[in-house]
């Protein structure tokens, strides 16, 4: 049998190359295994030791389009923003503009639940206020974050430090805003009044928005809707909204475009042990005009059925969108940072 000849990758042009090397730096956000045990950007960093170029043109690119903060690395992120700001005023090779490359952000729980006013809040809480300067632009610079309600009041910090930074002599009302972020997504429990409505940023913030995402807010949400389709108490096509959208600031949400919320998909007949035990589902993605939830009366529920009545939206109104990855889902563990980094097509 003849040897087929095997190609020097030095031989190869070398926009092959790139698409190779961009492929293999790509983060695994679908992986089986858990992010705590695969960390999805391991190749991209091992592919950032290769050379100069292939950091900066290919594996750098590809980690910060999605990032992943939580209690395990936003201290190295914090680090590494810290090493470009002396990388900057020391001209180095190293420097790399990591805002303009950053499209998504998931922020996971850094901080207790609040259990305190924004102004009686320590600052050490998540990070000193010096590296606050570092931290904030490049947050806020971001078109989509994702947030856990219980950091929101760090995230309230970020808007008025950009915010303040704008200066007295800026008309405020007119300039644009100092951040590019347009898509919000809510996880965690909302329980409490949201902290950005009591300063003038936050408010302009919530006006700026465009769209808003909901993950569900508990373990209990998740099993009710699971357990509500299994035994039809809720109809195979229906959903009911969390609770907390009928007291959330929808008149200070100005500019809001659409809703969207996010339910496990559930594929019937589904036993309802297996699913405590643990299996692998889809997720849907419904979206809705934000209008219909700006009402003098917040609608709870999506129905199928022509007779909605005035306190449901009906599904002719929503997209729904089923995504392309299943993620491991039990009564004990919801793994809702992998559903948002995989996202939903289109």
């Amino acid at each position: 049998m003849a040897t087929i000849p095997r190609a020097l990758f030095g031989n190869l042009p070398i926009e092959l190359v790139d698409l190779i090397m961009s492929y293999a730096a790509r983060p695994t956000f679908a992986q089986p295994d858990q992010y705590k045990a695969k960390n999805p950007y391991s190749t991209a960093r091992k592919l950032c030791l290769v050379s100069q170029y292939v950091r900066r043109h290919v594996a750098l690119p590809e980690m910060l389009h999605t990032v992943l903060l939580d209690s395990r690395n936003k201290k190295a992120f914090v680090h590494a923003l810290r090493m470009q700001k002396e990388y900057t005023q020391t001209d180095s090779h190293l420097c790399f503009e990591y805002t303009s490359y950053i499209h998504n952000i998931w922020i996971g729980e850094f901080c207790p639940s609040p259990e305190y006013t924004f102004a009686h809040r320590s600052d050490a809480m998540f990070v000193p206020h010096s590296d606050l300067g570092l931290l904030a632009p490049v947050l806020l610079g971001a078109p989509s974050l994702a947030i856990d309600f219980a950091s929101m009041y760090f995230l309230t910090r970020c808007v008025e430090h950009v915010w303040t930074d704008m200066g007295e002599d800026t008309d405020q009302e007119c300039s644009p805003p100092p951040w590019r972020m347009k898509t919000l997504t809510l996880l965690g429990n909302v329980t409490r009044p949201c902290p950005m409505t009591m300063l003038a940023s936050g408010s302009a913030f919530l006006a700026s928005l465009a769209h808003l995402i909901v993950l569900p807010n508990s373990l209990g949400d998740v099993s009710l809707h699971v357990a509500g389709r299994a035994i039809g108490a809720v109809g195979p096509r229906d959903y009911i909204l969390p609770q907390w959208m009928a007291h959330a600031p929808w008149a200070l949400l100005k500019r809001l475009e659409t809703v969207s919320l996010v339910f496990p998909r559930v594929e019937l007949p589904l036993d309802t042990a297996e699913f405590s035990a643990g299996m692998n589902l889809q997720t849907e993605l419904v979206t809705f005009p934000a209008s219909l939830v700006k009402g003098y009366r917040v609608p709870l529920e999506i129905k199928a059925s022509t007779e909605t009545g005035e306190g449901c939206i009906s599904l002719d109104d929503v997209r729904v969108v089923v995504s392309d990855t299943r993620v491991h889902f039990c009564i004990y563990c919801q793994e809702w940072e992998k559903v948002w980094a995989c996202g939903w097509p289109g």
